[in-house]
């Protein structure tokens, strides 16, 4: 049984189920056992690593990971990568598998020989060097977004969490292109709800899909 500690946000979370069960099947029993546990009311990571709040949400998080340990989830993956932050201190709390996502999306960038990607995630994913520390052990140089852009880019985030139509990021994406990136990547799930991409992406909400579904064997 895959284990979904989900809710930040809940359409993230949504579509993160819709990946699990997008392939064929002869019968209905052969899709994933999948336990998710959706909390919306998970304090605001971001915020947190920021110093916008001082709410920290890991004990919300360790308390909804062990829920699912204990509810027969065999391993849990997060579709949020700023939390992701807190993922040693969950980690330590669990007996059973945590998949560390900036981990795998580093290596998988390797495997495709990226050199230099650009990041697409949330203030507090950046200012904590989630993505930043994991790209850098594979030797790949990560770019980020100016200021200006950045902030932008977190009201589009936020815009879709609230449910309202998201806006194009193609032009922060072609932004980062044009610096040099061999590829930008989606480090933040809720952006892999935007349409189809301007440049090359790696979407970190997808590949977790198929990590978990590797795992089970599909």
């Amino acid at each position: 049984m895959i284990g979904v500690l989900g809710g930040m946000g809940p359409l993230a979370t949504a579509a993160f189920y819709t990946m699990l069960t997008k392939f064929e099947v002869t019968q209905e029993q052969d899709y994933p056992d999948v336990l998710i546990h959706s909390i919306p009311s998970i304090p605001d990571r971001t915020a947190f690593i920021i110093g916008k709040s001082s709410n920290d949400p890991t004990g919300a998080l360790i308390k909804a990971a062990k829920g699912l340990e204990n509810a027969g989830a065999k391993f849990i993956a997060i579709p949020c990568v700023t939390a992701h932050y807190f993922y040693n201190n969950i980690a330590a709390a669990l007996k059973i598998p945590l998949i560390n996502l900036p981990v795998d999306l580093a290596k998988l960038a390797r495997s495709k020989g990226i050199k230099k990607i650009g990041l697409l995630a949330t203030s507090g994913t950046i200012q904590s060097n989630v993505l930043q520390s994991a790209f850098e052990k594979e030797e790949i140089k990560c770019l980020t977004l100016p200021s200006k852009q950045q902030s932008e880019l977190m009201d589009t985030i936020y815009s879709i969490k609230q449910g309202k139509k998201s806006t194009s990021i193609f032009h922060l994406e072609k932004h980062l292109k044009t610096r040099g990136a061999d590829a930008v990547i989606l480090g933040c799930t809720e952006l892999s709800l935007i349409a189809k991409p301007a440049v090359k992406r790696i979407d970190a909400l997808t590949e977790l899909a198929g990590i978990c579904l590797k795992r089970i064997g599909k």
